[in-house]
């Protein structure tokens, strides 16, 4: 009794999902004549890509379904079939594209349809001219989404990443290089410090010779000059060395903190 149960659960379950999703058959991209020279590989081809992009870009509530799934569906019977939206009725396919390669002038045209398989509505389509078969590789990838976008629900599909960042990812962003260009002028300002550190090392050596000259050649003047090069020299060095460490230290909690 359970076990029967339990299969009539499983079995309720699948037809809700089946009945909230939409199924998509692209059909084989064809040529109008045989003036078209493309082989049957190439357009198996450009059919891929476009199955391709169908269950690359569309909803997860779209099936797309493979090539031997639609052959499996269509009857033998399938020269009866007069149009697409009959191939879409027979295979119970909510959707179906029709493509065709065309050439004039020496130019391949490409044309793609989709169709709603339930009213025969041409939803969207577009037509592509190119030169060779890369151009009509590159025309369905980059006219596929607009395609596609023709049967969801809002017409629209996310194909790019977006370019709305949410503001406190831009908070972090911005604090990140906060905190950089704190490191930064910290590091620049304890250099200058180490930099005038040096320089009054000089200057009290130079003091220091100037004392040690025999009393009839010392100069006081030349004595205080040097003197006061290395105060000046050794109070830089500690406002480089204050001020650079307060901007590290900014910058690290700027770090931290976000």
């Amino acid at each position: 009794m359970f076990g029967n149960l339990k299969r009539t659960l499983i079995t309720a379950m699948l037809c809700i999902a089946a009945a909230h999703s939409a199924t998509v058959a692209v059909l084989e991209i064809t040529v109008s004549n045989d003036e078209v020279d493309l082989t049957v590989d190439e357009t198996k081809f450009l059919t891929d890509e476009l199955r391709r992009q169908a269950a690359r870009i569309l909803p997860k509530e779209y099936s797309v379904l493979t090539r031997e799934k639609i052959i499996a569906l269509v009857p033998k019977t399938a020269e009866n079939l007069n149009s697409v939206i009959d191939i879409g009725i027979v295979i119970k396919s909510d959707y179906v594209t029709q493509g065709l390669i065309g050439k004039i002038g020496g130019l391949f045209t490409l044309t793609m349809e989709i169709y709603e398989t339930s009213s025969g509505k041409l939803l969207g389509d577009f037509v592509k001219e190119s030169a060779d078969f890369k151009g009509l590789l590159d025309a369905i990838r980059e006219n596929s989404p607009g395609l596609f976008a023709n049967i969801t629900k809002d017409g629209t599909i996310q194909t790019s990443i977006p370019t709305n960042i949410p503001a406190e990812q831009k908070k972090i962003k911005t604090s990140f290089w906060v905190a950089i260009g704190l490191d930064i002028l910290g590091a620049t300002a304890i250099g200058l410090g180490i930099y005038n550190n040096a320089a009054s090392i000089k200057y009290h050596r130079e003091s220091e010779k100037l004392l040690d000259l025999p009393k009839n050649q010392k100069n006081k003047d030349a004595f205080d000059a040097e003197y006061k090069k290395m105060q000046k020299a050794e109070t830089t060095r500690n406002v480089f060395y204050v001020g650079g460490g307060a901007l590290l230290l900014s910058g690290i909690a700027v770090h931290i903190w976000f």
